[in-house]
């Protein structure tokens, strides 16, 4: 009855004072903990791909010489989206090893304020001094002090309290996402401490993607407090690093990008680099419409239809690949990561497209942009038909792409590549 009685206990990070004081529970708290782990990563995966493809990369008015330096900025903003991929996978693995299944839902965007901490504030916005020094600011490592971007703040400031600490799991308030995984590690070590790494660590690795399936640095499975702590090393140094001496961090990327960026408009005040793309795009018309743009021009709607199946389908593929076993589970799950890769191509293709593309018929002014729209679930499917429902989707999206293509002449090769994405995963094992 020992675990039964288990209270909650606050605990402070004497080398960060300033932060929220970190929760310490039971194994509900990790899972709890883990959801919004992904979730963060899931929101910053797809704000910073918002931000990316809005970039003029391909506008023939442009001199090519801006035109690379726009392809470079895009490049290191899609590179720390893989990153945030990465540590998505990571957070998942880290689940399946305490026992759960990885969470892969998230609210659409642009998200409440009260979900998130005051201080993390996500939504969809072009490529502007705001947005990058939002990116710099949701990056910051800890003990940083730093302004978010113009405009993202949200308002006054609030704490997501609770008046009492019981079986509940804690919301976990923190000023940094590197506070969050500090609260993971914090919870780890004292689970450990309380249950044994044995009973802790409870899931299959088998279950998991590592290496072997999935060629992307930093991917690693997790059977131990060992290997556990080294995944979330690798996030936070990955994600936030040392402003001194961790050059490839994303907070370093994103301070390389503003500098070159810095230099560009001292040159001409008046270039812009992103299109003229509406912040905060919604595929369907929404009940509070402040902050936000329906999407309702006929072809954009037509494109980003497709772009957010696209979105959806990759996401199953993902949710599908973990919690495999038997002798054929790496098979499959090279099969899923396969086509989810596929799907994620495709997917940038549209959204790009978007971005030029007139958004709604009451204003002439503003581009559409990729939402990232969500599904209400993306729980796994179970039994022998998965492979024919996801070839079923692919098909129906086959049908998308062409409507697309009709629409947009620069996405005519968007058929092929998912005819291909559709035989290659159909084909037997």
């Amino acid at each position: 009855m020992a675990e039964g009685r288990q209270k909650y206990a606050r605990i402070v990070n004497e080398s960060h004072t300033s932060q929220p004081d970190i929760i310490v529970g039971p194994r509900e708290q990790l899972f709890h903990l883990l959801a919004e782990a992904a979730e963060i990563e899931h929101t910053l995966m797809c704000s910073y791909l918002f931000a990316a493809f809005s970039l003029r990369t391909d506008d023939p008015s442009l001199e090519l010489g801006t035109q690379a330096l726009l392809g470079r900025w895009r490049q290191a903003i899609i590179s720390v989206a893989m990153d945030e991929m990465v540590h998505l996978l990571l957070v998942a693995n880290l689940t399946i090893a305490i026992g759960g299944r990885p969470w892969f839902g998230r609210p659409n965007f642009p998200v409440a304020p009260g979900y998130f901490p005051s201080g993390v504030s996500v939504r969809l916005t072009r490529f502007s001094p705001e947005t990058l020094d939002h990116l710099i600011f949701l990056e910051r490592p800890q003990g940083t002090e730093l302004p978010d971007g113009e405009g993202f703040e949200h308002g006054e400031a609030y704490d997501r309290e609770e008046a009492y600490h019981g079986l509940m799991p804690s919301v976990q308030d923190y000023l940094t996402v590197g506070r969050l995984y500090e609260a993971l590690r914090v919870n780890l070590v004292a689970s450990v401490k309380r249950l044994g790494e044995a009973e802790l660590f409870v899931g299959p690795v088998a279950g998991q993607v590592g290496p072997d399936v999935i060629d992307l640095e930093g991917v690693a499975t997790i059977g131990d407090l060992a290997s556990a702590l080294a995944a979330i090393e690798t996030i936070v140094e990955q994600g936030e690093g040392s402003p001194g001496d961790r050059a490839d961090s994303h907070y370093q990327r994103f301070l390389a990008v503003r500098s070159e960026y810095q230099v560009l408009v001292e040159r001409d005040p008046t270039f812009d680099p992103a299109w003229s793309v509406a912040d905060n795009p919604v595929m369907r018309r929404p009940p509070e419409p402040d902050g936000k743009l329906f999407v309702d021009e006929p072809a954009a709607a037509r494109v980003l239809d497709f772009a957010n199946a696209a979105y959806g389908l990759l996401l199953r593929c993902l949710v599908q690949s973990f919690g495999r076993s038997g002798s054929e589970a790496g098979a499959w799950q090279a099969k899923y990561l396969d086509a989810a890769f596929g799907l994620m191509h495709v997917m940038g293709s549209a959204a790009s497209a978007l971005t030029k593309m007139r958004a709604s018929t009451g204003n002439e002014d503003l581009t559409a942009g990729m939402t990232f729209t969500m599904l209400r679930s993306v729980e796994p499917m179970f039994g022998t038909t998965e492979q024919h429902l996801v070839s079923e989707r692919l098909r129906e999206l086959f049908g998308g792409a062409r409507m697309a293509a009709a629409v947009v002449p620069e996405l005519a090769s968007l058929p092929t590549a998912v005819d291909k994405i559709e035989r290659a995963f159909s084909k037997p094992l």
